[in-house]
């Protein structure tokens, strides 16, 4: 009986450890995980659309379409990446600019041109360049 349970408990261990080897998920990972709403690793453009809203809607603490600096904190909102969305200059994005902006995005990254985005597409864009 001891032999038994020696013996598990070094299966135990070398099934821990061999996990533990394991490469990291990465955040493009984590983040192609929440955003696939089918399960399918891939991103369609609704799926990417989709999780844009959630964010817009979850950022716009007023209501009222348009995310502002005082919404989205000043660092992001002078960041190139909103100003140059910031299609009317008005100083925040509504729900329009940032579908737009979205819809480009993908496009960009969609370099196979199949309609969705896989892991390595996504990578080639954020994952951190060594």
């Amino acid at each position: 009986m001891k032999r038994h349970i020696a013996t598990a408990a070094a299966a135990a261990l070398l099934a821990g450890l061999a996990g533990a080897a394991q490469a990291e998920i990465t955040a493009v990972e984590v983040g192609l995980i929440k955003a696939d709403a089918n399960g399918d690793q891939m991103l369609s453009k609704g799926e990417v659309l989709l999780n844009a809203m959630q964010g817009f809607v979850a950022s716009d603490l007023d209501g009222d379409g348009v995310l502002e600096a005082s919404e989205v904190g000043e660092e992001i909102a002078t960041h190139p990446e909103f100003t140059d969305n910031d299609a009317d200059k008005s100083g925040g994005l509504s729900v329009e600019e940032v579908i737009e902006e979205k819809l480009a995005d993908f496009e960009a990254m969609d370099t196979d041109g199949d309609g969705y985005l896989t892991l390595e597409e996504l990578d080639a864009v954020y994952a951190p360049k060594e």
